[in-house]
């Protein structure tokens, strides 16, 4: 969720025991593509509490993935059905080039922002910005100086990875750069100011939303994993916001490869949706997920994609509403959580 920087030396799978399902046989594993990080993800935090874990039938296994890109290449080929964190771009990406997939559960926004040296002292003032390619950050940078007049008159710098666009930015070769917290907090302390952030541009529809996504497929065949799935993220992130959450995010330190107060100090600020927020993202006044923000979202995320050659059309209304299933938000509402 960037809260996406990978913890060295985390290279194999990492499993939680939940428990049998009701009917007292060995149940199916449940596989989820997941961050490692600072922040814990509500999937290790499910995974390391049994009060939770417990709920979803069957056992959580957490398979580490270091993109979302990636993530949803290895959802499609089958390695997981389940990625939870995984951007905006990635997951329009995936459906717009033919993967079944759906959203049932809108996670969080990204906590990024733009740094810059002191001598930048309003947008205008910009010439060059580092973004790492193709990312939830180039998708917000690039509608962000859309909506600033500025689309052609700022110099986009790519780059590879966020270790190299901070190096840039410490070595004076970008006056700007549009990064993940975690490195943010690090060019703070070199003296970076933040010019604009993630939340002030996803006010602008720009939103770089983390996401957990299904296949169809799998949401067809377990539909009851898949609810109680959703009950326990949102109950996950919850916990993890109120008077116990340090209770809850030290035990998913051990899948994240960070130390448990690292994890406790940048999960407690993380921008997870609060629950009364769900709904808004999921589906629109009219209930329909066609009128939802995430739609919205995401119809500017195809034109990001097509912009840069990464899909070829943008899809209508109606078949982006296909991949986003508010159906279990619902019933979690209405009871449906064990």
């Amino acid at each position: 969720m960037p809260k996406k920087t990978l913890a060295a030396g985390i290279a194999l799978a990492l499993t939680a025991a939940g428990c049998a399902n009701s009917g007292g046989g060995a149940a199916d594993s449940l596989k989820i593509g997941y961050f490692q990080g600072a922040v814990a993800g509500p999937e290790a935090v499910v995974a390391a509490n049994d009060d939770l874990a417990s709920a979803i039938p069957g056992r959580i296994e957490l398979r580490p993935i270091d993109s979302g890109v990636a993530g949803m290449a290895q959802l499609r080929a089958g390695a997981f059905p389940v990625v939870s964190g995984v951007g905006n771009p990635p997951f329009v990406g995936a459906f717009t080039s033919g993967t079944d997939v759906r959203v049932v559960f809108a996670e969080s926004l990204d906590q990024s922002g733009l740094a810059v040296h002191d001598n930048i002292k309003s947008p205008a003032d910009l010439t060059k910005v580092g973004v790492l390619v193709g990312s939830t950050l180039d998708f917000q940078l690039r509608g962000w100086l859309k909506e600033q007049n500025l689309t052609g008159k700022v110099e986009i710098a790519s780059f590879a990875s966020e270790a190299a666009e901070a190096a840039a930015w410490k070595a004076g070769k970008i006056d700007a750069v549009f990064i993940s917290q975690a490195f943010l907090l690090e060019l703070k302390r070199h003296g970076a100011r933040v010019l604009v952030s993630s939340t002030e541009i996803a006010e602008k529809g720009y939103a770089a939303v983390n996401l957990l996504a299904v296949t169809s497929s799998y949401i067809r065949q377990k539909p009851e994993v898949v609810q109680q799935l959703v009950c326990q993220i949102s109950k996950a992130q919850t916990l993890v916001k109120g008077p116990d959450g340090e209770k809850y995010i030290r035990p998913a330190a051990r899948f994240l490869g960070v130390k448990p107060e690292d994890s406790v100090e940048a999960t407690k600020g993380y921008p997870y949706i609060p629950a009364a927020e769900e709904t808004s993202w999921l589906k629109g006044p009219d209930g329909t997920a066609a009128s939802g923000r995430l739609v919205k979202n995401f119809r500017l995320t195809a034109e990001f994609l097509v912009a840069q050659g990464r899909a070829e059309s943008v899809p209508s209304t109606e078949q982006i509403a296909e991949h986003v299933d508010p159906t279990f938000w619902d019933k979690a509402q209405a009871g449906g959580c064990k």
